[in-house]
């Protein structure tokens, strides 16, 4: 178990960030996304275990790439929030803190401590340490090296996540971000770390390219270690086989950086290299979180609570919908809705929508199923799509006006040859 502090960070910024439907849409794609889960993510000082830390941040991930956003920038827009001392869980924060105050207040560096101090503030890092620091001029140059005993426990891909979160240790110290920090060695592997975005082929030569472009090279981390002159103990790990990334590689669709040149991938340790001015001194270092403690009982927190209530009201909130093989019949909540074609319909839409959250749907898929249009000569599948949305509108029978059931979903017909799925709360699918 570790502590919920950044998976703290990531749910506040999706409530600050994003209308509650558009995180009902992250939640389904889950079964494991609760009511319990939710209040552990936001009460402050809750425990989360690392299966669900790994699924909550994959399925992050995965949402922010599938709406053509760049999972980079979700994780600077949490940094930015640190910085500026928005909606930042600061009696948490400063509770963790409390062990090395007077530190602190003693040392001439206040960045540097900030790193030394991970291994204590962060125990599920192991073997966590500074295995160099030197000053070169004005400026204090450290590598940083951790592993985690099983890589990718906390999430598939921690690169950017870790990083982020030593970002934020100065920040919420009245202190200068680091000046430059970025990975030279990672435990990730070379094709987790492309995170199924881009294709890549690894030749007979060792060498890896993504078309005709060469990206990587094997290598061993020895060379890391040699060209960064770290000394390193252990020297059977030295000879161990990596990847050293040749150029950048970024998600074509929403510029993420999947792939860091002269970054060296499946390493036996993670190495930050860290740069910036040495000798910076924070004379308050605790003030601005302090302040926030108390601010925070009133403006920042509040619309936070308030979409968190919201978020919890619409997971709460479920539908049954059954379709009934004997009578080719769907009904919802056992109140009978439609039956032959218009249910077939649904029912396809639904066991998609319930096994990958996809809500876009082309006519054309449904025009295939001869169990939808049996003569694909004339398939006349719009009247009929016409005839599910009637019944969900309650306007089938123009006689017996209905209240429908589009309070639990709607499907919209926003563009020619395609409509959407819209649920407006948990949907619970099953065939009988």
């Amino acid at each position: 178990m570790i502590s919920n502090l950044f998976l703290q960070l990531t749910h506040i910024e999706l409530l600050i960030s994003y209308p509650v439907k558009d995180i009902l849409t992250l939640m389904k794609r889950d079964s494991r996304f609760t009511v319990q889960l939710l209040n552990e993510l936001h009460f402050e000082d809750s425990v989360i275990d690392e299966g669900s830390h790994r699924f909550i941040l994959d399925n992050v991930v995965a949402w922010l790439y599938d709406r053509g956003e760049n999972p980079d920038d979700f994780v600077e827009r949490i940094v930015n929030r640190c910085a500026a001392f928005e909606a930042v869980p600061a009696r948490s924060v400063l509770r963790s803190y409390l062990p090395f105050v007077s530190s602190f207040y003693a040392t001439d560096d206040v960045r540097a401590l900030c790193l030394e101090i991970i291994p204590k503030r962060y125990p599920f890092l192991t073997e966590a340490r500074v295995v160099r620091n030197e000053i070169v001029g004005e400026n204090r140059e450290m590598n940083f090296a951790f592993r985690f005993e099983t890589p990718g426990a906390l999430v598939s891909n921690p690169m950017r996540w870790i990083v982020g979160m030593l970002r934020v240790g100065p920040l919420l110290l009245s202190t200068p971000a680091y000046e430059h920090m970025s990975y030279i060695a990672t435990q990730t592997s070379f094709i987790e770390a492309l995170e199924k975005r881009v294709n890549a082929e690894m030749k007979d030569n060792g060498c890896i390219y993504v078309g005709d472009k060469l990206i990587g090279k094997s290598t061993n981390f020895d060379e890391c270690l040699q060209q960064y002159g770290i000394k390193w103990e252990n020297a059977v790990e030295q000879s161990v086989g990596c990847v050293l990334a040749i150029e950048d590689v970024r998600d074509e669709k929403t510029g993420a950086l999947l792939v860091q040149k002269g970054c060296y991938y499946g390493a036996p340790s993670n190495i930050l290299d860290v740069k910036f001015k040495a000798n910076v001194k924070a004379p308050e270092p605790f003030l601005k979180l302090m302040s926030s403690v108390v601010k925070q009982e009133f403006a920042a927190w509040q619309p936070i609570q308030k979409a968190q209530e919201q978020l919890l009201d619409a997971m709460n909130d479920s539908v049954t919908i059954i379709y009934y093989k004997s009578d080719d019949s769907i009904s919802v909540n056992n109140k009978h809705l439609m039956r032959n074609v218009p249910a077939r319909i649904l029912r396809n839409l639904l066991r998609e929508y319930t096994a990958t959250g996809r809500e876009e749907y082309e006519n054309r898929e449904f025009k295939r199923d001869p169990a939808i249009c049996m003569d694909p000569l004339r398939p006349n599948f719009e009247s009929r799509l016409n005839r599910v949305v009637a019944h969900i509108n309650g306007n089938d029978d123009p006689n017996k006006p209905t209240e429908g059931v589009k309070k639990y979903f709607e499907i919209e017909r926003h563009r020619r040859g395609g409509f959407r799925f819209v649920p407006k709360c948990k949907i619970v699918f099953r065939e009988e």
